[in-house]
């Protein structure tokens, strides 16, 4: 939780208060399952109620805990979202596959194949959480609640006009926050399937030459249904209750409705709808099938009023490759030969054509769902042509030294659109000077091509959580321009708006984008001693750069990088507006960033650096009672640097020791045959890593720690997980296993989840039991 925030002039960002602390048992001051009405009792923070379900109102109790004004609470009766029923920690899977492989030798020289393949995934899993709203959630004026609503209880109808001042049988209006749980947690449903089939002819002729001729489709297919998505013009419709009698001028009678179902001025479409002529179009029914809802207080919305708000949302996508490839493969042995032996060689060339498309239901699409609306998609195809040759020369063997040769490989590939004509190479060299030392080295240019997604998505709707940085509370937390620029900029002083929810924009790819371009650089060697048989040691450097990365900087990156420029005469301050002086459209205050209007495109601006050695040892040793086998694979990483600063090319953010980026990681595999059994053994490390950026607490290119008392350490702890199994080999066609996994139960550090992002670098399922058999027929 972040408890303090660092003065402007603070050294190294720190003021001698650690920013955050860990806590147990958190409880969110703002959201809750039941609803939260905030009030403001005095003080510096809102004062929250908690609606029960009865329908009361009651203080939320607990140790307040975060910064004013919306602090959240260590223990009480809040809600901590960890009750079972708002997280997911893996997703249901099952898979199947079936494959296909034969051959007809009709002779060496044509020999017809044919390898096809099919598989299936099922799939099930929470990636959203449940429907929520605050307010401002849904995009429209009207989310917000009447005090007339019949559904509120007279003590919480008292508590509400007593904090606005209002009449006890005044019409006013008041907004709460909830957590909508019983609505389900938006489960995604996924299928999907592969589809592949290749077929050819290959063979060998000229005694070595070899040869392949084969052409290659494959189709993708995935349908999604999003289980438990919320209508969101129906929703609008049904919080607005209303009781009959009281609407018809009477007495109340009990009967409640929907305000639009007697009232036609409040048959209003849904706002904030990308397509408007959709929700129009579905208006006169959602208002005649309108069910009333009670959302005060958990439990109290009935299976009629579930069942007129979710709707099922439906996306269904196809991707296809065709691939037609030739080569030709052989050596130099019936022509020349070179000291250390023949030349090898071979060239080849490939056309590949690919297309996509992706499409979600009406509604969804339309905007009227609360899920991210995407436009179909349907881009032209993709289609690229290859030419390539590869030849490696033996020039010394078995003479002073025990071996050298050199490689070498080029391709070109001819782009459809922007991309255009690319070209990769590489080369090397293998030198070994005694028959246990082998040293190789190798440098390679290697491109990407922008995919489809990235060139054609047409601009569509998402979210970002973002803090605003002309915020008073951010607004010393950046360069030092960026205080004049948020002024220069019309934020008004004393601005200190603070996001309860994400921020909506728009995003799709760019037609314009080249190819990536990285190079590479590796030298290594292979030590196998004669005098330890059994024994080997591989060790690698590797230093790769790419270039002109294709990215698109985030939300929160072009926000930031408008105002921390040296003025607002920038791309970035281009691509979002802010409310004037009466505020924006969508309710938004003076000064705050306009909802829907930052645009957010793939750019060729960005640069990566990485470099590390890669370790790996072996030893085989044979007793008389059985066979032991070790394998160690260690990564030592010494750079991992991203260069995505669009106002400053040369800065470095650190990825490395940063959370999913150890600096150090290894596994070492064991096991033991003993006749039929085999014992197995799997060690695990990961190295220590930071709980937020690097830069945090160590200086980077000179620059000085950024915020020194970020979090109360300096670095998650290591990690140590240990697998064990142990196998049966039964008969020839028959072998049954059994397994622990993470023996020892080690959890996730401080309270990290294991799914998404960084922390997925941890296991979060616990101590694991597996057994299976394995039958060959």
């Amino acid at each position: 939780m972040t408890v303090d925030t660092d003065p402007a002039s603070s050294v190294n960002g720190s003021d001698g208060v650690t920013d955050t602390r860990f806590v147990n048992d958190i409880r969110s001051g703002i959201y809750s399952n039941g609803g939260t009405f905030l009030s403001y009792l005095g003080g510096d923070s809102y004062t929250p109620y908690l609606f029960t379900p009865s329908g009361q109102l009651i203080l939320q109790t607990g140790t307040p805990v975060g910064l004013p004004p919306l602090p959240s609470y260590i223990g009480g009766n809040g809600s901590s979202f960890r009750e079972g029923k708002q997280l997911a920690l893996s997703p249901a899977l099952d898979r199947y596959s079936a494959n296909l492989v034969a051959k007809f030798e009709i002779s060496p020289a044509l020999v017809p194949f044919i390898e096809a393949k099919y598989v299936r995934t099922d799939s099930i899993g929470s990636q959203s959480g449940p429907f929520f709203f605050s307010g401002g959630t849904t995009g429209s004026p009207r989310e917000f609640f009447y005090t007339t609503n019949p559904y509120l209880s007279a003590q919480a109808r008292g508590v509400i006009n007593d904090y606005y001042g209002y009449a006890p049988n005044e019409e006013g209006t008041f907004t709460f926050i909830r957590n909508v749980v019983e609505l389900s947690n938006r489960d995604e449903k996924a299928k999907r399937e592969t589809y592949r089939a290749v077929g050819g002819i290959k063979g060998r002729f000229n005694d070595d030459w070899n040869y392949e001729l084969s052409a290659n489709y494959g189709e993708f297919k995935e349908k999604t249904r999003i289980l438990g998505n919320v209508n969101l013009q129906r929703f609008l419709l049904a919080i607005d209750a209303v009781d009959a009698g009281v609407a018809a001028g009477g007495a109340a009678n009990g009967n409640i409705v929907c305000r639009a179902q007697v009232d036609p001025s409040a048959r209003i479409a849904f706002e904030a709808a990308g397509n408007a002529a959709y929700a129009a179009s579905q208006l006169a029914a959602d208002v005649a099938a309108c069910v009333p809802i009670n959302l005060f207080g958990e439990g109290n919305i009935t299976p009629n009023a579930r069942n007129y708000l979710l709707q099922d949302s439906l996306a269904s996508g196809k991707i296809t490759q065709f691939v037609a490839s030739g080569f030709v493969a052989g050596d130099s042995s019936q022509l020349f030969e070179l000291p250390g032996g023949p030349v090898g060689f071979a060239v080849g060339a490939e056309y590949r054509r690919e297309t996509t498309n992706y499409v979600q239901d009406e509604a969804t699409a339309a905007g009227l769902t609360f899920y991210n609306a995407i436009p179909p998609f349907d881009p032209p195809s993709f289609e690229v042509k290859e030419a390539y040759a590869e030849i490696r020369a033996p020039l010394i063997r078995e003479s002073f030294i025990h071996e050298l040769s050199l490689s070498a490989a080029g391709r070109v590939a001819d782009y459809k659109g922007a991309t255009g004509t690319v070209y990769s190479y590489n080369a090397g060299i293998d030198f070994a000077p005694v028959r246990d030392l082998r040293l190789r080295g190798n440098y390679s240019r290697a491109v990407r091509a922008p995919n489809l997604t990235e060139l054609f998505t047409v601009p569509g709707q998402n979210f970002a959580t973002v803090g605003d940085p002309c915020s008073a509370r951010n607004i010393g937390t950046g360069s030092a321009t960026r205080a004049a620029n948020c002024r220069a900029d019309g934020v008004p002083a004393g601005y200190d708006f603070v996001y309860r929810q994400s921020l909506g924009f728009l995003s799709g790819g760019n037609e314009n984008l080249k190819a990536e371009k990285s190079d590479s650089y590796t030298v290594g060697g292979v030590f196998q001693p004669r005098f330890i048989p059994g024994f080997s040691l591989s060790v690698d450097y590797y230093d790769i750069t790419v270039n002109d990365v294709i990215s698109s900087p985030s939300a929160q990156g072009i926000i930031n990088a408008c105002y921390d420029a040296a003025d607002l005469n920038n791309q970035f301050c281009d691509l979002f507006a802010r409310a004037g002086a009466g505020g924006g459209p969508r309710g938004e205050i003076p000064g705050q960033i306009l909802e829907n209007n930052l645009t957010v495109v793939p750019l060729n601006y960005a640069k990566l650096k990485v470099r590390g050695i890669d370790f790996e040892a072996a030893y085989t040793k044979r007793f008389g009672f059985g066979t032991f086998n070790t394998r160690a694979i260690y990564t030592r990483v010494l750079q991992n640097d991203s260069f995505l600063s669009p106002t400053d090319p040369g800065r470095a953010d650190q990825a490395l020791f940063e959370l999913g980026d150890p600096r150090d990681a290894f596994n070492v595999n064991s096991s033991l045959k003993l006749g039929a059994v085999t014992i197995g053994h799997k060690l695990r490390y990961i190295g220590k890593m930071t709980p937020g950026a690097y830069e945090n607490n160590f200086s980077k290119q000179g620059r000085p720690p950024q915020n020194a008392d970020a979090f109360p350490i300096v670095f998650y702890p290591e990690r140590w997980y240990n697998d064990v199994r142990l196998d049966f080999e039964a008969t020839r066609k028959f072998n049954f296993y059994v397994g622990v996994d993470n023996v020892a139960n080690e959890k996730p550090p401080f309270g990290l989840t294991g799914a998404g992002g960084g922390s997925a670098i941890y296991n979060n399922t616990g101590r694991f039991f597996y057994a299976g058999a394995i039958a060959k027929f």
